[in-house]
């Protein structure tokens, strides 16, 4: 396709039936560099759409290779996400084009769309809000095609919150954290990455949104996270 480059390899057979590599030795030539170029040691450039011949020549023996530059057409989108959200959960989608050159992660130009904003509502950087429950279909357009995610939120209500890593610590290293979700259902949930994260000493220790707890000091702190309205701590220290 337009832009893309390869890398050609020029080998040569001897009379004694061996081979060796001439591609930086050999002169290379384009008959059509409209369409696509080569440089000086062998890499192509696609230039345009059409035809060309690719010439490589070492001692007055040259070889072609035809090269056929296309449209790198977008025959299909696929959105990967998740399909349950709880109520008030966000997750970033991620768009993948399948092309005539195969699978691409797209990162820019999708118009992203929420058939029912007011159930999961996604921003134009395909950030996925859950809103009330019920369900919603997101839709990812590039390059004039369509992929669709039908995305269900529903209304888990927490009733405890369990942090789990060590409460001890010598000063100065980082810790990690893992925080799960008891549901009124009976179900768990790891809820790390998604959870609110607080020191109450940050002269102590500070922690991130993923619960790495970093110790700039020795003392004692509780580390608190949330998750739909439901807290829990633990208390850490460090010497």
């Amino acid at each position: 396709m337009v832009g893309q480059t390869v890398q050609l390899t020029a080998t040569e057979r001897l009379t004694s039936s061996t081979t060796q590599d001439v591609t930086s030795t050999s002169t290379w030539q384009s008959s059509n560099p409209a369409v696509a170029t080569v440089s000086g040691a062998g890499l192509v450039t696609a230039v345009s759409l059409g035809s060309a011949i690719i010439t490589a020549t070492s001692q007055s023996v040259a070889g072609t290779l035809s090269v056929l530059v296309v449209t790198n057409t977008v025959k299909s989108i696929l959105i990967v996400g998740p399909n349950t959200l709880a109520t008030g959960q966000t997750s970033t989608l991620t768009a993948a084009a399948s092309t005539t050159s195969g699978m691409q992660v797209i990162t820019a130009g999708i118009a992203w769309q929420s058939s029912k904003p007011d159930v999961a509502s996604v921003s134009s950087e395909g950030v996925l809000t859950a809103t009330a429950p019920g369900t919603a279909t997101i839709s990812a357009t590039y390059a004039g095609v369509t992929g669709r995610l039908t995305v269900t939120v529903v209304n888990l209500v927490a009733t405890s919150i369990t942090i789990f890593g060590p409460t001890t610590v010598t000063s100065g290293t980082p810790t990690q954290l893992m925080a799960t979700a008891m549901f009124a259902d009976g179900t768990a949930q790891i809820i790390t990455n998604v959870a609110t994260w607080q020191s109450s000493n940050t002269g102590a220790a500070t922690v991130s949104s993923s619960g790495l707890v970093t110790w700039v000091a020795a003392g004692t702190t509780t580390i608190t996270t949330s998750y739909l309205g439901v807290t829990g701590s633990v208390v850490m220290s460090a010497n």
